[in-house]
């Protein structure tokens, strides 16, 4: 197997892996720019809440933008990466493969609104997550273990046990399509402040038209 460089800077594996990996932040607010003036035009952005399992009322798809992106580029590297790096620990047969980017839209998760624990794209191919805003969470929590505010929770295949990471601005998470997770509500200090994350899901050797890795 030819020897690659990781670009991960975090890799978790509990049965199923993540891969962790850090954005520049000029990339994350040229995304926030984008996606902000695109608001203002109600004919590019629709939403996508038919489709996904979030009680959260701002879902909208992002796609027809994501390619205008400065971060674009970066993202597929990561995805790449992410596939290398499955190879390696032999949870993905070598390539080359093609990988094709299915659908990318942004959460912008308000005070009390959460995500029940689901997978993505019917259990198929890969999913992601790019954090671009955190706010302030309220903790009034007397015992600190129940803290889980706005946090994204993994559940272990044996569905008993679990792991709880608190996102961080410019980080971006991918895993495995079938790794059920979800996110817990929360409070801010601010009621006007958001939880801004943009979910992607891809797959690999799904078409013929994909960038080759």
């Amino acid at each position: 197997m030819k020897s690659f460089k990781k670009i991960h800077d975090r890799l978790v594996v509990f049965g199923r892996m993540i891969c962790i990996y850090k954005m520049d932040l000029d990339l994350i607010d040229d995304v926030n720019e984008k996606y902000e003036k695109a608001l203002k035009n109600t004919n590019i952005l629709t939403s996508k809440g038919r489709d996904l399992a979030g009680r959260v009322d701002s879902e909208l798809d992002v796609l027809p933008i994501l390619k205008s992106c400065k971060i674009f580029k970066k993202i597929t590297e990561c995805m790449s990466d992410y596939i290398d790096t499955s190879i390696e620990y032999g949870l993905c047969p070598p390539g080359p493969h093609n990988m094709d980017i299915l659908s990318c839209w942004m959460n912008d998760m308000k005070a009390g609104e959460y995500n029940p624990i689901h997978t993505h794209n019917y259990n198929q191919g890969y999913a992601s997550n790019l954090y671009l805003k955190i706010p302030e969470f309220i903790n009034d929590v007397k015992e600190q273990h129940k803290f889980k505010d706005g946090k994204i929770t993994f559940i272990c295949p044996d569905a008993v046990t679990s792991e709880n990471f608190m996102p961080e601005v410019g980080e971006l998470y991918i895993f495995h399509a079938s790794h059920m997770h979800c996110v817990h509500p929360f409070k801010t200090k601010n009621p006007s402040d958001i939880r801004r994350s943009m979910p992607m899901n891809f797959t690999i050797d799904n078409t013929k038209e994909g960038e080759e890795i």
